[in-house]
């Protein structure tokens, strides 16, 4: 039986509904509310340090204000920060599609120039089967250094 992996102070595992941040010490991943980071104010940390850490490497960096603070809200039609709290709060209120409504899913004799010129590459195209599709891969094997050595190294 293969085991999940644990996080956080807690030991449990990954929940996508939950916030979590990432220690820049130990490179393991908390919870935001274990650890008293508000998703929100994550955006001001320049380096996280886990409470573990904070002993070894001493407390988070917050990232430097140049100029006076922004006003918190920002004029409707104007551009939202990345990170910022609303453009968290209006991310959520978003609803996205998923893979299987925008995945072209073509097989391999169907994806021709014709059909990538008519796509125009506007959605993602995953090809699951590569029968038909007219080219060979190379084995496993194949190594950086094969390629050096079939094209020459200038190249």
């Amino acid at each position: 039986m293969a085991s999940v992996p644990v996080y956080c102070l807690c030991r449990l595992p990954y929940d996508v509904t939950r916030f979590m941040i990432e220690c820049d010490g130990c490179q393991d991943w908390f919870h935001g509310s274990c650890v008293g980071v508000e998703e929100e104010a994550a955006a001001e940390i320049d380096l996280y340090h886990c409470p573990k850490c904070e002993v070894l490497h001493g407390p988070s960096v917050m990232k430097r204000r140049r100029g006076p603070p922004k006003p918190p809200e920002v004029e409707p039609g104007r551009p939202v920060r990345t990170g910022s709290a609303q453009f968290v709060r209006e991310l959520r209120g978003r609803t996205f599609p998923s893979a299987e409504e925008v995945l072209l899913r073509p097989s391999g004799a169907q994806l021709t120039v014709e059909y990538l010129e008519e796509k125009t590459f506007s959605v993602p195209i995953l090809v699951a089967r590569k029968e038909g599709l007219g080219m060979t891969l190379p084995p496993p094997t194949f190594t950086p250094r094969d390629v050096e050595h079939y094209v020459g190294e200038l190249r």
